[in-house]
């Protein structure tokens, strides 16, 4: 389960570290998806051995992440049946990554 964290971690690093790169001329958007991928890089950090004190990253982008999963839900029950699967599997991962995030979160709160 670590490394299913990890590897939806990197994808959001990178996908919000282009959003922040091609947003950078609206000068105050840049800084939502910038602050999501550096909350991913603390979490990996934090999953490979990278000594972090601050695991609040971990309940931080959980919660957001389960509030997006149901958001994506909600618009999958909403759209059309040609795009509703696209917002299913949206919510299912972004979900599973919010649930994988407090999860370790509790754990490394645990000394494990």
């Amino acid at each position: 389960m670590k490394y299913v964290l990890a590897i939806l971690c990197g994808a959001v690093v990178l996908f919000m570290g282009g959003c922040a790169v091609l947003t950078v001329q609206a000068m105050p958007l840049p800084l939502i998806p910038a602050a999501i991928a550096l909350l991913n890089v603390f979490i990996l950090g934090a999953l490979f051995g990278w000594k972090t004190k601050w695991r609040p990253a971990f309940y931080i982008l959980g919660v957001v992440d389960l509030l997006i999963a149901l958001g994506s839900l909600i618009g999958g029950l909403n759209v059309g049946q040609a795009d509703m699967p696209i917002f299913i599997l949206a919510a299912a991962l972004i979900g599973l990554k919010g649930a994988l995030s407090i999860y370790y979160g509790n754990k490394m709160g645990q000394g494990a």
